[in-house]
């Protein structure tokens, strides 16, 4: 077995930059399944809110196992390269194909061909009072196309016709939605030219629970049991097989920073400069934005606009995949492991027994799971911007008549910036603060006060949507986006001080038992990231399944909105404070419990330089 570079050396420049490419291109790879695949799954081929939310949870389970097990054999490796390097050099390519697998699924729920219902047995849905109406059948559309029928048994047929998108117009109250106990009658002729025409013959009442039963289920073609359980099956088995395969390459990621110096001023700027390119790994995050810019692509060749929306998908999850993926591959290349490790190797089981004897480190690990919700705020943004601002119509939104919609895009930028931004900044800046400010108290600081920008993000949404508003008003985006910048302060340095604070508590377990588990340790962090994005997913997948945000539902929402309905006031409004309510409560939540733990944390700075300052001394000795 040899040796590892010689002792009191440290990184190069060289060094470091190809490690901080590697690490915001897994980064990159993160936050397209992070955020862009519970949309995916979701709001693009319509797999219940439910079932996503027990895929995530088996797999956080599986996590709990899979994560110290992969730390556990990552601190056994012993090689002429290290024991991080190597994994470095290898995973990127099983990363890159365990990244697309996920997309490459079948459609759960789908508008039919032609957008409708089977007609059904008038008993079943209308109670006429007037044997006028005898003769008159039920059906129901989400298109504005009713297609053509020539030669069918329904050709030239009249029918009562509920409008559930807006597209008719039908009777409203003050809020204008719908009054659903009111539905057009249409005599469904064609025009000379052969199109089809709506001929508005009369009203007629209607039983609520009927147009609730077509609101389940118009237009939408659903899988068969059978067929269904295969999508959420495959779902479920490439997600928790790229949870596993992401581990193998995460932990030594992170890990190979406490073995590339001994100097602990240049591991915390590695640690701030990490958090900051992984900041930038929120190029990811553009994943759910760039993908339908291709739907034109497969319209082109064809495709409905389900299935066209479904491919650009998977051509921009491949297309960012292997470019992050040589971003990642980076890293291995460059990375050089500098501290000697220890010969003696350790079982799980005493792994497990050390992660959680070593007081500072499970005041964290207890912290970052009790902060889980904090994980919503990536989960949801995606959804809620493309919902919210852009109609769920990315490309219809930003052309007008009059041209480029500028406005709309310098205010999802302002928006994207308030969410990001201050994430941002914060890496590069907490490390400067915490070299004058206790490492514990800034860390509470940010939990506890972090706390209030996103209760104020709701109370914001609440306040303008209660008195008939929205946020699309330029001072009110301004607001907004404020308030989202402070949050995300909060969050980008709450997760830099937990990796410089996680690699702390390495020395301090070589300083008291004698062994460095930088992979068990950094895996602690892996399984926190996860298991509060498993966490986050249950609370979203909650709320959406109670105000029914998913599956058919989806599908009918999205119809509607290509004909002209607003998400902000569909259905009363109720998805928007959903989506909203998930990106502030739960999360606001989250960081005031996350203190709890860490309020008498176990290690002062003025202990840790102790600690490091013997270490170095006994390290130096033992060289001489």
């Amino acid at each position: 077995m040899g040796k590892t570079k010689s002792l009191g050396t440290t990184y190069t420049k060289k060094e470091l930059t190809g490690f901080l490419i590697g690490l915001a291109g897994q980064n990159i790879i993160y936050n397209i399944i992070g955020t862009g695949l519970t949309f995916y799954f979701q709001n693009v081929i319509f797999i219940p809110a439910i079932a996503c939310s027990v895929i995530f949870a088996i797999a956080r389970v599986w996590d709990a196992v899979n994560d110290p097990m992969m730390g556990t054999i990552v601190d056994k490796t012993r090689t002429k390269w290290g024991k991080c390097k190597p994994y470095l050099m290898f995973v990127p390519a099983v990363i890159l194909v365990t990244t697309i697998l996920p997309f490459i699924n079948g459609m759960y729920a789908s508008t039919n061909d032609k957008y409708e219902v089977e007609p059904a047995p008038r008993e079943e849905y209308v109670d006429f009072s007037e044997d006028a109406f005898a003769a008159y059948e039920v059906i129901s559309f989400t298109g504005k196309e009713f297609k053509d029928y020539e030669g069918t048994e329904l050709e030239g047929k009249t029918f009562a016709v509920v409008s559930l998108n807006d597209s008719w117009d039908v009777e409203k109250d003050g809020d204008g939605n719908i009054i659903k106990n009111k539905a057009m009658v249409l005599e469904v002729t064609a025009d000379a030219a052969g199109n089809t025409v709506y001929a508005p013959v009369d009203t007629l009442g209607l039983d609520v629970s009927v147009v609730e039963g077509f609101k389940s289920t118009a237009g939408i073609t659903k899988v068969s049991s059978g067929k269904g359980a295969g999508i959420i099956a495959w779902a479920a088995i490439a997600y928790i097989l790229w949870g596993m395969t992401y581990t193998i390459g995460d932990i030594p990621l992170w890990g190979v920073t406490s073995l590339m110096t001994e100097d602990q001023k240049d591991r915390a700027k590695a640690l701030s400069l990490a958090r900051i390119c992984a900041a930038f790994g929120a190029i990811g995050m553009a994943f759910t934005f760039i993908a339908p810019a291709f739907k034109g692509i497969f319209l082109n060749k064809g495709y409905d606009d389900q299935h066209a929306l479904q491919a650009a998908y998977i051509l921009t999850a491949v297309i960012l995949t292997v470019f992050s993926s040589i971003l990642f591959q980076v890293a291995g290349l460059s990375v050089h492991e500098r501290v000697e490790q220890s010969s003696e190797s350790h079982t799980m089981k005493e792994n497990f027994r050390t992660m959680w004897n070593c007081l500072p480190f499970r005041q964290l690990l207890i912290s970052g799971v009790l902060r889980s919700p904090i994980q919503l705020l990536g989960l949801v943004a995606m959804p809620l911007v493309m919902y919210y601002f852009f109609n769920n119509d990315l490309t219809g939104t930003l052309n007008t008549e009059n041209g480029l919609n500028v406005s709309i895009i310098i205010k999802a930028v302002l928006l994207f910036v308030g969410v990001m931004g201050g994430m941002l900044i914060s890496s590069g800046v907490t490390p400067n603060l915490a070299s004058k400010v206790e490492k514990k108290k800034l860390y509470n600081f940010y939990s506890i006060f972090g706390a209030v920008p996103f209760v104020l993000v709701f109370a914001v949404y609440y306040i303008v949507h209660k008195a008939g508003g929205d946020l699309l008003s330029w001072p009110m985006t301004i607001i907004i986006s404020l308030v989202f910048f402070v949050a995300s302060w909060a969050q980008g340095g709450l997760n830099v001080l937990q990796s410089v604070m996680i690699a702390d508590c390495v020395d301090y377990e070589e300083y008291h038992n004698g062994i460095r588990p930088d992979g068990v340790f950094f895996s602690g962090q892996s399984f926190i990231t996860k298991l509060s994005s498993g966490i986050a997913s249950l609370i979203y997948g909650g709320v959406s399944a109670v105000v029914g945000f998913s599956g058919a539902n989806l599908s009918i929402l999205n119809a509607a909105l290509i004909e002209g309905a607003s998400f902000i006031t569909y259905d009363g409004g109720k998805y928007a404070t959903a989506l909203f309510f998930c990106v502030s409560i739960p999360p606001a939540i989250g960081m005031v419990l996350s203190a709890l733990p860490t309020l008498k944390y176990a290690m002062s700075d003025k202990e840790h330089t102790r600690i490091l300052d013997e270490l170095n001394a006994k390290r130096n000795a033992a060289a001489e």
